[in-house]
């Protein structure tokens, strides 16, 4: 789901701060320098690293003390196996930045250090690592192309059982909001890489790809006032779903749609215009408008991560400011909503997709629907989203419902520092392998 200021990304360990040098520094290469560094971080040193390797403005503001929580907050489980690649170029006149992969038995991280010209550390961060997993033994996968020969062409893998006789039914996957790779990654997360794998093992295909907004960012960053979901997402479903039909190996009469977050609120548009599936899975997808959903989510982490009274009313002010902007939106002319934002969102593009809401679909829908939600979820609310579905749902003949205790918005567990806030994305995980046996053996069902 989009959110405003307080969705922020990816946490940034240490800035960049730009000073004065310490008296007689070492004089190694930057590569050397780099090595060296990591060298005590992996052992612990971290004394030793802040009183050779800080300059006189990173020691003022980190400690040692600091800088070992944050790198054991991160570096939290598996045993080093090797510093992978480790690579150094010249940043700006006075700064060098040497970047590396740390390869560990469950995990890996890429580091980003920076030197001054006195081989000074001014940054250091340690983005997001990722679970480390092999392809397994009973599946491949292909290169792909979605949309080939169109303005949009987009990469992506289809994932295939090794062996299996006739055709596999298949999965579209579709993303949240945002741009976002064939694996949907954010922060340490690949849910669509556990999602596929996971459900090719079982004997299902899927198809995951980059979508378009990442692959063509800079392009359709020059129309944001005439950009709709149908650009950004559905139309880019619909032609996956036609590829995969076209297979030979796979059976086109049993092509599920799982869409995540925004995909999931999409899924039964996507359906009626093209898309055409033999099934639906909303995975912490919403029946409400995007808007009201975002409003939810700022109240949440205003009150989550705002302690100061006066600071909290200033926030809930501004985003009641918002909300009301979202409420007069189908009021405005399509031009008119071109010209304004709401929680930093171009007013067309909520306009258009509150116009092609999911309970305008329901009544049509005669299709089995899956709908899942984690119930630590707090970007789409349990007690709120999940809730409405079955509501809206509650006359419908084949409709699944399934919500998991303990698991967040990208369906994983979390326990621990930064709970409940995007902190938790941050620590390295998989989607939980009950969502995947529940999705595999709803299909399978179907399927058989």
């Amino acid at each position: 789901m989009r959110t405003n200021w307080l969705m922020l990304g990816c946490l940034i360990i240490l800035v960049l701060l730009i000073g004065c040098a310490k008296d007689d520094p070492p004089a190694p290469t930057v590569e050397e320098a780099g090595e060296e560094v990591i060298g005590l971080l992996q052992a612990g040193e971290y004394d030793k690293l802040y009183e050779i390797w800080f300059s006189n403005e990173l020691q003022e503001s980190l400690s040692a003390v600091e800088l070992a929580r944050d790198w054991e907050e991160k570096v939290t489980e598996g045993d080093f196996v090797e510093l992978s690649s480790l690579q150094a170029d010249n940043l700006t006149e006075d700064l060098d930045v040497v970047e590396a992969s740390l390869e560990y038995t469950t995990d890996y991280f890429d580091i980003r250090l920076i030197f001054n010209k006195e081989t000074r550390l001014v940054g250091l961060s340690l983005a997001d690592g990722f679970t480390k997993r092999e392809l397994p033994e009973s599946i491949k996968e292909e290169e792909i192309i979605v949309g080939k020969e169109t303005e949009y062409e987009l990469e992506g893998l289809l994932t295939l059982p090794k062996e299996g006789e006739g055709k596999f039914p298949a999965v579209v996957l579709v993303h949240g909001s945002g741009p976002s790779d064939r694996d949907e990654t954010a922060f340490a997360y690949k849910p669509f890489r556990d999602l596929a794998w996971g459900l090719a093992e079982q004997g299902i295909a899927v198809i995951r790809y980059d979508k378009r907004t990442l692959a063509y960012g800079n392009e359709m960053a020059k129309h944001t006032a005439h950009l709709t979901v149908y650009e950004e997402t559905v139309e880019d479903a619909i032609r996956a779903a036609e590829l995969v039909k076209s297979d030979p190996r796979i059976d086109p009469e049993h092509v599920y749609l799982a869409g995540h977050s925004l995909g999931g609120m999409l899924a039964p548009r996507i359906d009626a215009e093209g898309g055409d599936f033999a099934g639906l899975i909303s995975l912490a997808g919403s029946p409400r408008p995007l808007w009201e959903i975002i409003y939810e989510q700022n109240l949440y982490l205003i009150e989550k991560l705002i302690a100061n009274e006066e600071e909290q009313k200033e926030q809930l002010a501004s985003v009641e400011e918002e909300y009301q902007k979202a409420q007069n939106l189908q009021k405005l002319t399509t031009e008119k909503s071109k010209e304004v934002t709401v929680f930093g969102i171009n007013g067309y593009y909520l306009k258009e997709m509150a116009e092609y809401d999911v309970q305008s679909y329901i009544g049509e829908l005669d299709k089995p629907l899956l709908i899942l939600q984690g119930e630590d979820d707090f970007q789409v609310f349990y007690d709120k989203d999940y809730a409405y579905w079955q509501e809206l749902l509650e006359n419908h003949d084949d409709a699944t419902f399934i919500s998991y205790p303990g698991l967040n918005h990208f369906f994983i567990a979390y326990e621990g520092a930064g709970e409940g806030t995007l902190r938790e994305y941050e620590y390295p995980n998989q989607v939980d392998e009950n969502v995947i046996q529940d999705i595999g053996e709803w299909i399978l069902e179907k399927f058989n």
